[in-house]
């Protein structure tokens, strides 16, 4: 898919709904950037990026088909909010979660996050089919 269609693709998704949290995950503006971009000035490659968003159905099934959580991570950030009005940087109470599956013997890992118990969104998708297996006992590395 080229990028018109990625966005596309990613606008038409919206929400979907997820057992684990017994709620539907939202797909914001903020999930699609940071396919395209690792943070606010450094875009990804194109490669990197077009492979993240070849992942996105594998994520939605992941996210549809979830009842476990396999990672939950805390911390306060600075983030861009609406106050007052316009937009402003605050200091505010995040949530991640993770949920790991292995679609197509690819192992993936989804990203759900959570800004001071809002709404729960989408924010990447992380491919892990390219770590590295552990040693095997007896091959002279363990």
């Amino acid at each position: 898919m080229d990028k018109e269609g990625n966005e596309k693709f990613y606008k038409e998704i919206v929400k979907t709904p997820c057992p684990y949290f017994k709620d539907d995950i939202h797909f914001s503006n903020e999930g699609f950037e940071h396919l395209r971009f690792k943070n606010y000035f450094t875009p990804r490659s194109n490669k990197d990026s077009a492979m993240r968003f070849s992942l996105l159905p594998s994520a939605i099934k992941i996210i549809n088909s979830s009842h476990t959580l396999q990672g939950f991570t805390t911390r306060y950030r600075f983030e861009y909010r609406f106050i007052n009005s316009r937009k402003e940087r605050a200091l505010l109470f995040i949530k991640y979660y993770e949920f790991i599956a292995i679609l197509n013997e690819r192992k993936m890992k989804v990203i759900v996050k959570q800004i001071e118990n809002g709404r729960k969104s989408f924010l990447s998708i992380i491919p892990l089919f390219k770590e590295k297996t552990p040693p095997i006992e007896g091959d002279g590395f363990s």
